[in-house]
């Protein structure tokens, strides 16, 4: 039997739920839409298309990451950011996250947006989450998810990255990626480790 939400539920709930959806749609329906809007280009003269880009510093928009969308998106879980030590700004940084969750929306609500305030607990440093390159070969789809700081989860953009003098950058990979996504069960947290200590030779490789 479905059971549908009362419609006594407070407004402020529904907006959570809505960002919730949006957050969903953008990974199972917007990807298709880029791909229609690609597909039409061939019928004009726009045609601009930077291939490297998200092997490099990726194409942040701040307005994008400010949307208060993200911060109804990070309150429907909760999603929180909790500071255990300082980082300085001047050095160069590469962190694992865990559990991969659905969607990996804790890492994407803490890193690709400012709905618990990353600029503000760590004030100087610039986000990185690492995603898998095949999300990046959708024109337009790369684009919306290059704008909260998105890189490829490649050595090379690693390597760039955390070689750039002046620090700032912080890099977080998902250690267990997207297999350990298929072992989400409520209550139960799985860490895939093997074949997955890559990010420890490259952070010893550059010092990070």
């Amino acid at each position: 039997m479905i059971s549908f939400t009362p419609l006594s539920v407070p407004w402020k709930r529904w907006l959570q739920t809505l960002a919730a959806l949006q957050w969903v749609f953008s990974f199972l329906g917007l990807g298709i839409v880029c791909i229609v809007i690609f597909i039409g280009l061939f019928f004009t003269h726009f045609w601009f298309l930077s291939i490297d880009t998200p092997r490099k510093v990726g194409r942040q928009i701040q307005t994008i990451k400010r949307w208060y969308m993200w911060k109804y998106l990070a309150d429907y879980f909760p999603v929180s950011l909790i500071k255990t030590v300082d980082l300085d700004p001047k050095q160069n940084y590469i962190a694992g996250f865990h559990p991969h969750g659905v969607l990996a929306t804790g890492a994407f609500s803490n890193f690709c947006t400012e709905a618990t305030g990353f600029s503000s607990v760590f004030p100087g440093i610039h986000p990185h989450l690492m995603m898998l390159t095949l999300w990046f070969r959708n024109p337009f789809f790369r684009d919306y998810i290059m704008s909260g700081g998105l890189v490829t989860l490649e050595k090379e953009c690693v390597s760039y990255l955390l070689s750039k003098k002046g620090g700032v950058n912080l890099l977080v990979i998902i250690v267990g990626g997207a297999q350990e996504a298929l072992d989400v069960r409520p209550g139960s947290y799985t860490l895939l480790l093997r074949n997955q200590k890559g990010f420890v030779k490259l952070a010893l490789l550059h010092g990070t």
